[in-house]
């Protein structure tokens, strides 16, 4: 997929998913005799799911980003560090003495 494109929704997965959802949702009213609150606590539960699952992936999104930074720091410090030994390397000889 074009990197353009990356954070749209998939619009055929959404509306299959929909129409299942839909039609759950007509069975319980017809089939089941379910009241409309009833079908709103379900909807509220899966609300309660989805929100769970996005806490859930924004926290292993989070730990992973801090253990890459985390690698980025100790680069930077290697660098840093062979960074300061060159300078001391290319000093005079007898600049210290």
């Amino acid at each position: 997929m074009p990197k353009q494109y990356e954070h749209e929704p998939r619009w055929n997965i959404v509306n299959k998913l929909y129409g299942k959802i839909d039609k759950t949702l007509d069975t319980a009213f017809v089939d089941n005799k379910c009241s409309f609150i009833e079908v709103e606590i379900v909807m509220l539960m899966v609300t309660e799911k989805i929100s769970q699952q996005k806490h859930e992936m924004y926290n292993l999104y989070l730990t992973h980003k801090e253990h890459e930074d985390k690698d980025d720091d100790d680069e930077t410090k290697s660098d840093t560090k062979d960074n300061e030994e060159k300078k001391k390397k290319d000093a005079p000889s007898g600049l210290y003495h």
